[in-house]
């Protein structure tokens, strides 16, 4: 079992800002879990408690389906679009390495990095400041929600809504599966 944070310690509940937008929608996705297992199996939850909580987990739902619709654009970009601009940068360094570099090895490198640059204004850069934005909006809507709550139920309980996260607060600590992007073990 991982060890959890000290309570009280709000600032390594939150995940870093610099995580990517995957491992926002992880986090989000672990609160929003946990928020609506306890409307679901907390017993010592007042009926309007409960009823608040089931409108905080709807709102947060909604967030995360707005985040998870700017980050599959954005990775599906970086898995199948920028690999073949950045394969085709590896090419032509491999060509001017072989070629000593000599005329048309240079001028196809200088193209591919061309090409390159163009593609991360055109559309590497609409698309990242787009997720941004989505995962500004969760944040957000997360702090709301933590203050919110915070005005009917204990520090201990909003607490126990995050899950531990790795050092540097960079993603969500999962022992539990190896083959998980996520899986390291908390600080």
């Amino acid at each position: 079992m991982s060890a959890r944070p000290a309570p009280g310690a709000a600032p390594e509940r939150i995940l870093s800002r610099e995580a990517s937008g995957l491992r926002h929608l992880r986090w989000a996705r672990e609160v929003q879990a946990t928020l609506e297992a306890h409307v679901d199996h907390n017993p010592a939850l007042a009926d309007a408690d409960r009823e608040a909580l089931r409108g905080e987990a709807r709102a947060l739902a909604a967030a995360v389906q707005a985040l998870s619709g700017a980050v599959k654009p954005y990775r599906d970009f970086l898995e199948r679009t920028r690999v073949r601009y950045r394969g085709r940068v590896r090419v032509a360094e491999h060509l001017v390495r072989a070629s000593g570099a000599e005329g048309a090895a240079r001028a196809h490198l200088e193209a591919a990095l061309s090409e390159l640059a163009a593609m991360e204004a055109t559309q590497r850069r609409p698309l990242k400041e787009a997720l941004s934005a989505e995962i500004d909006r969760l944040r957000e809507r997360m702090a709301h929600m933590d203050a919110r709550v915070a005005e009917r139920l204990s520090a201990a309980f909003i607490e126990s809504l995050y899950p531990p996260l790795t050092a540097g607060a960079s993603r969500v600590a999962d022992d539990g599966d190896p083959d998980d992007d996520a899986t390291a073990s908390p600080r």
